[in-house]
């Protein structure tokens, strides 16, 4: 990091993510509080799970060890390509914008190609929508934020900043994972990812279902075309379409990856197999699958 500008945005942004783990656990406490004081448990089965799997296995593998891997395959892009976006000041809102860009187009494939939502699924499977469902981070999903924000490289936006620009986003929604705040005004809604923004985004609601993608800002899917607002007469019901039979953190991180691989394999073409793997799911090849009432979640009845 020889340029000085580089290393002060860096810093800058990191202080960001920093003050986002910390608001994180100050909402996670905040949770814990309001449940007691309305007679629940301290965290429902999913959030206590949440808390003790994947906070390991997730936040701090991904803080520590993914995102240092991902630098570590954007940088050769970097130095390959000729093109140069310079870090300066009058740069860094093309950096913000470009940043949004790549987490969008990241977040969406994580939907529509089956393969890597049977790894994203993983943060959508909580019934219970608070604030634990931050800590659901998931394995692989690294692979798929290199695959999306490779060419952004190759154009020339630096790797350390483009990154920490689009890894800002799960900072700044660490206080959209929850039904305990309304709708704000109409401006802010249509402007910025918020708490009924991002409810939309969790629900499996046929209105709702592959929804409002955005990191901070709703701009990009009123671009394509996937901005959907929170309709009063559309309650959210929150998870997935596929019921999970119980909270275990094995069957959370294997419940998309098995109906996976069993319909590769049942699948009775090359092309079949391959639109199992990469084509959109519910729009592949699948063995009959139970589907959940779309009324009241059964994790969510069970906290």
């Amino acid at each position: 990091m020889d340029d000085p500008f580089v290393k002060v945005v860096a810093e800058n942004i990191e202080i960001f993510g920093y003050g986002g783990g910390i608001m994180l656990i100050m909402l996670i406490v905040g949770e814990i509080f309001l449940r007691l004081r309305e007679g629940k448990p301290a965290m429902s089965k999913e959030g206590m799970n949440s808390a003790l799997f994947f906070v390991i296995f997730g936040s701090i593998a991904e803080g520590i060890l993914y995102t240092s891997l991902l630098l570590a395959a954007l940088f050769p892009i970097y130095h390959f390509t000729s093109l140069r976006v310079p870090v300066e000041l009058w740069t860094m809102p093309i950096y913000f914008l470009v940043g949004e860009l790549g987490f969008y187009w990241f977040h969406r494939i994580s939907h529509e190609v089956r393969i890597l939502w049977a790894d994203h699924s993983m943060h959508h499977s909580a019934g219970t929508y608070d604030f634990t469902v931050n800590l659901r981070h998931t394995p692989f999903s690294t692979v798929y934020r290199f695959i999306t924000w490779a060419p952004f490289i190759a154009l020339g936006f630096h790797p350390l900043v483009f990154v920490l620009m689009a890894m800002s986003a799960p900072s700044f929604q660490a206080f959209c994972h929850t039904t305990r705040i309304g709708r704000f005004h109409p401006w802010f809604e249509w402007l910025f990812v918020t708490p009924k923004n991002h409810g939309v985004h969790h629900a499996s609601n046929d209105l709702y279902i592959d929804k409002n993608y955005g990191g901070i800002l709703m701009l990009w899917d009123h671009v394509f075309g996937t901005y959907q607002r929170m309709e009063d007469h559309t309650p959210p019901v929150f998870g997935i379409t596929h019921p999970l039979k119980n909270a275990n953190p094995i069957s959370v991180t294997l419940h998309e990856w098995i109906p996976l691989f069993k319909d590769f394999g049942a699948a009775p073409t090359f092309k079949q197999k391959m639109g199992v793997l990469f084509g959109r799911p519910g729009e592949t090849f699948a063995l009959p699958r139970d589907t959940k009432a779309k009324h009241v979640p059964a994790m969510q009845a069970a906290e």
